[in-house]
């Protein structure tokens, strides 16, 4: 492998960072959103009167459509263009987000929460494939894993809100006071610039649908979709009961929050690290450190947690195990290197929302192993998904610092040109 390349301060053009803000501070308020329905989930139950079940099925429809979202908006951002697609999903889930807030019973709640999971569902993969097509390639790695840096602002954000302002005004005005920064998303995201790359491959004409049954789209998604699947079902199967569960170990719904709280800040720390090391070392090594560092503390937490519990010693494993549950920092960048620009949001979209989709089965099963015989099972179960993951990020191909137009045409298979890079060429060593 070539010596790792500069990575040069990482200052932004007015293109670069109108497209980082517009696409940064929607996925924060969409993320918050979904995370503190964990939160909602206690004084939802209470008021509706819903069993366990009832109550993990308001997250698991919400990672259900977030599936349907990713699929339908990425393929239409590759049509019609990435900002218009971020546009139409920010008022979407915003307008669902209002409206829970007069749900009259379950049945309602959870059907528009599942038209708000369709509109997050385009917010990721989207918003991804416009960061990577506009920063310079010595720098993608970094921004990228920053723009998913957003998911851990929101968690710490929704822990405070789910901890100090919920008890205080309850669940329906929560949701009201939580759309109402979005707002603001809408008129950002309305001077959001065009993907100059996208622009530029459109004008040459749309790829036809059946180019997502050819190996230039499938293949990569394959290899996404595994990955991305063995880590939502670690995260997910962990993180989801968490605040209730502690609630009901004895803590305060208020001392929970603040657990909630640690654990975002713990993958925050991760996520700046994650970026910085994978334009520097690159996006294998990256991953698989990462993902070993939270199989490591997922472990600890397995053998010890339980005698910890209450414990101020428990925050060293829960650091260690939420530090390296970071991967999507190193996702967003490696999956938009892995497919060509008239597919790009499609294919990350799909693999990113999919893999969440199905991970609605893990808190499923989490609340029944939990229920019957603790936490430390779900910890173990997490441990092996999160090595699967580092072994598994071997499969991909090294694409650190390669320019987006040589990504196309590595991507497509084109066997008798090489692809050109400012910094180095792709390593097909591991293909």
């Amino acid at each position: 492998m070539s010596s790792s390349p500069e990575v040069r301060p990482a200052r932004l053009d007015r293109t670069q960072r109108g497209a980082f803000v517009g696409a940064f501070i929607g996925w924060l308020f969409d993320y918050y959103e979904v995370f503190l329905l964990t939160f909602l989930l206690i004084p939802i139950s209470q008021e509706f009167g819903l069993s366990t079940t009832e109550s993990v099925w308001l997250v698991s429809i919400s990672l259900i459509s977030m599936a349907v979202g990713g699929v339908l908006f990425g393929v239409l951002a590759d049509r019609i263009g990435r900002r218009r697609v971020l546009i139409m999903t920010v008022l979407l889930f915003t307008l669902a987000t209002f409206a829970r807030a007069a749900s009259p019973n379950y049945e309602i709640l959870l059907i528009l929460t599942m038209i708000a999971g369709i509109g997050l569902g385009g917010e990721y993969g989207v918003g991804q494939a416009l960061i990577s097509e506009v920063i310079d390639p010595r720098r993608r790695g970094w921004w990228g894993g920053l723009f998913y840096g957003g998911a851990f602002l929101a968690i710490m954000l929704a822990a405070v809100v789910g901890g100090q302002v919920l008890p205080a005004v309850g669940w329906r005005w929560t949701f009201v006071i939580s759309g109402l920064p979005v707002l603001l998303v809408i008129y950002l995201r309305s001077h959001t610039p065009e993907s100059p790359e996208w622009a530029r491959t459109a004008r040459s004409g749309r790829e036809p649908l059946r180019a997502y049954a050819t190996a230039a789209f499938l293949v990569p998604l394959g290899k996404c979709l595994v990955a991305a699947i063995l880590y939502f079902w670690a995260y997910y199967g962990v993180t989801t009961l968490l605040p209730k569960y502690l609630v009901s170990s004895g803590f305060s719904m208020a001392n929970a929050s603040w657990w909630i709280f640690f654990t975002a800040f713990a993958g925050l720390i991760g996520c700046l690290f994650g970026s910085w090391a994978c334009d520097r070392w690159g996006r294998r090594p990256t991953l698989s450190l990462v993902m070993a560092v939270a199989a490591a503390g997922g472990l600890v937490v397995y053998l010890g947690g339980q005698s910890m519990l209450g414990s101020a010693w428990l925050l060293a494993p829960f650091f260690i195990l939420y530090f390296g549950s970071t991967a999507p920092t190193i996702f967003g960048t490696l999956f938009t290197e892995v497919f060509p620009t008239s597919m790009r949001s499609a294919g990350v979209s799909a693999a990113l929302q999919i893999a969440r989709g199905t991970s609605a089965l893990p808190p499923i099963i989490a609340g029944a192993v939990i229920g019957n015989v603790g936490y430390a099972p779900v910890f173990l179960a997490a441990t092996f998904l999160y090595a699967g993951v580092a072994m598994w990020a071997w499969v991909f191909p090294e694409t650190r610092g390669l320019d987006i137009s040589a990504i196309d045409t590595y991507a497509l298979g084109d066997a008798r040109s090489e692809p050109t890079s400012p910094t180095r060429p792709i390593d097909h060593r591991s293909d």
